[in-house]
């Protein structure tokens, strides 16, 4: 799927029409009609850095509690901090770029090999995400529907995260060999611009591409998602048998098990309802000069491209646990914070003291500077404690 085509400037105002004599390679002077009003650039800046400084914050956030904290460094845990490196994996090598490429200058400034690497990352984010969230199915589902057998080690949970990105380099590997700079009209032959796009050998081989990538990255892990948690919560909200009793601590084991379900099914219906009208979009042929096309295409880029800062938003307000590790970060973040403050200030009063008694060696302040070093140690023991 490509998706930094070549959308903007091929519709609206189109160069190719404008006499060669009278061109005028300012961007602006082909962005589509209404795409060029003030309010509506406002809006595009605001919504793309919105979610560019949510995803990187909060995936950055979920990927260190995972890996910090011992306590949240669980099989399950693994597989999310593998879908938050998915998508920091998409936020830096799809946001940025396409929002600078389609929507501020309409052309591609960063060069043919930096427009395979980000055409294949983007591809590889959505992958390893659909991947991931089959892995986390999987295990969810041996653990509920047979709780007797072998459950998934950390060790295995690796090998599983490995296999998943070594899938996703495979399947995605036909679009940097056919990711290149092209110039579509004479518009951009005489500017001397490129846009970043995939050109194939024929339409059959594209479309064929594009079906089996939607395929595997979307329509085939949608219905094992579906199949795997309709049969798993079945099995944990079914009634108890009549005359059998629950102990409490296996109620609140499975109260723990139906919380971790609403929240990987949100993370399900989340990614379908971002990534489902983008993909629509993408394969259902439509007319450029239909009016409305510009802003369906910003709408649903920008909710594909949304979906990467979603999954730590869910996990705050549906887990307490990553809540509990959200806060645990915070104060080891601010922690390390004052601990270099007062590092840095002790070695500042250090030097200050060592001249002080150089110049007046008397008993009081040596009484006051040995003060002063016991605090310093016991700071340091502090932030021995905390971190």
């Amino acid at each position: 799927m490509n998706f930094t085509a070549e959308f903007f400037p091929e519709n609206g105002t189109q160069p190719s029409e404008v006499n060669a004599t009278t061109f005028d390679c300012d961007s602006s002077s082909y962005t589509p009609q209404g795409i060029a009003s003030l309010r509506f650039q406002i809006l595009i800046y605001l919504a793309y850095s919105a979610i560019f400084l949510t995803s990187i914050v909060g995936n950055v956030a979920v990927f260190l509690v995972v890996h910090l904290l011992p306590r949240m460094n669980t099989v399950t845990n693994l597989f999310i901090a593998n879908l938050a490196l998915g998508d920091m994996l998409m936020t830096i090598f799809c946001i940025p770029f396409s929002f600078v490429s389609i929507f501020v200058l309409q052309y591609w400034p960063f060069g043919a090999i930096i427009c395979r690497i980000v055409n294949y990352s983007q591809a590889i984010s959505v992958l390893v995400s659909a991947y991931t969230m089959i892995a986390i199915s999987a295990d969810r589902y041996l653990a509920i529907m047979w709780p007797l057998k072998p459950r998934v080690t950390k060790r295995l949970a690796r090998i599983l995260i490995f296999l998943v990105w070594t899938g996703a380099l495979a399947t995605a590997a036909p679009i940097p060999v056919f990711s290149t700079l092209i110039q579509p009209t004479e518009f951009y032959d005489h500017c001397d611009l490129s846009i970043c796009t995939e050109v194939w050998p024929d339409d059959h081989s594209d479309h064929g591409y594009s079906l089996t990538l939607m395929t595997l990255q979307f329509l085939a892990p949608l219905i094992v998602l579906i199949t795997t948690y309709v049969q798993i919560a079945c099995k944990v909200w079914a009634k108890t048998p009549p005359g059998e009793s629950v102990k409490q601590r296996d109620q609140r084991i499975l109260q723990s098990k139906r919380k971790m379900i609403k929240m990987m099914i949100t993370v399900v219906a989340v990614f379908t309802i971002c990534w489902l009208p983008f993909n629509i979009f993408m394969l259902v042929p439509l007319d450029p000069d239909w009016r409305p096309l510009p802003y369906l295409w910003f709408l649903f880029h920008w909710l594909a491209m949304s979906h990467s800062c979603y999954n730590p938003i869910i996990y705050c307000y549906m887990n307490e646990k990553f809540r509990q590790g959200f806060r645990r970060l915070v104060e080891m973040i601010g922690r390390r914070c004052c601990c270099w403050m007062g590092a840095t200030r002790r070695k500042s009063d250090a030097s200050t003291n060592t001249e002080m008694l150089q110049l007046f060696p008397s008993t009081t302040l040596m009484t006051t500077v040995a003060s002063g070093v016991g605090s310093a140690a016991g700071s340091r023991e502090w932030c021995r404690k905390g971190l």
